[in-house]
């Protein structure tokens, strides 16, 4: 793993513990974006909601 690899997995960890989302969701979701973005995502990931329902609750 190089240094950036690190980066950006210190950068989804971070995201999943503020939101309380899984890794593989953060991973999917930021795959192909640049560490700056990726950075402001991880900024902003707090208000994504906790344990989202994926069907939905009316």
């Amino acid at each position: 793993m190089n240094i950036e690899d690190g980066n950006i997995l210190k950068l989804l960890k971070e995201a999943r513990r503020r939101s309380g989302l899984p890794l593989d969701f953060w991973a999917d979701l930021t795959d192909g974006l640049d560490q700056r973005s990726l950075e402001i995502l991880v900024g902003k990931s707090s208000i994504f909601p906790k344990y989202m329902n994926s069907k939905g609750k009316p």
